[in-house]
């Protein structure tokens, strides 16, 4: 059994880097999990716990999905959350893609919707999450940090690259293995 998920690795910047830090110093005596900067990535289908026979399939599944997709850019800015202010779920950054990400999203479950836990939209919102809130008092830094980094651009990336990774849950947080790299060209 393998805790796997299809995603897009994010390799942060000097920017990316300087202004994730700030918003972590700034919650800072909140409760909140922040993803480990090398970890970054945006999530295009959780498969969770799934059982050896079914990764080959999985793969054949990913390329063929993929087999007509070009590489393209996209772009990090902003700040946000999903949930309110007075309690936020899950604090994130906002990713521009000219809806190429969505397009993305839609092949791939479409090519897995056999597998993993069923999507509860077709919608989807483009966004890189670096941290979830366990216990929250700092409403007004929140709403600080949103307005400081409104249509701020924090780093322009390539997405020539689909990975299919699997993850494993430690005390210091996950650690994730590449499984199979699909290149977009």
């Amino acid at each position: 059994m393998k805790r796997l998920f299809v995603a897009i690795k994010i390799n942060p910047e000097d920017l990316l880097r300087c202004a994730f830090r700030k918003m972590k110093g700034d919650l800072a005596t909140d409760q909140i999990k922040w993803v480990n900067e090398d970890n970054l990535h945006i999530t295009l289908k959780f498969l969770g716990d799934t059982p050896d026979k079914d990764v080959s399939p999985i793969i054949q599944i990913i390329r063929k999905s993929l087999k007509d997709s070009e590489s393209f850019h996209i772009s990090i800015r902003g700040f946000g959350y999903f949930g309110n202010s007075r309690f936020p779920r899950v604090l994130w950054l906002d990713i521009d893609d000219g809806g190429q990400l969505q397009k993305l999203y839609t092949q791939i479950n479409k090519g897995l919707r056999n597998f993993g836990p069923a999507e509860k939209s077709n919608v989807f919102k483009p966004h890189l999450t670096i941290g979830r809130v366990k216990e929250f008092r700092s409403i007004n830094k929140l709403l600080e940090l949103e307005a400081e980094f409104a249509g701020e651009t924090f780093q322009t990336a390539p997405v020539n690259e689909i990975i299919l990774y699997e993850s494993f849950l430690k005390p210091g947080g996950p650690v994730y293995k590449v499984v199979e790299k699909f290149e977009l060209f």
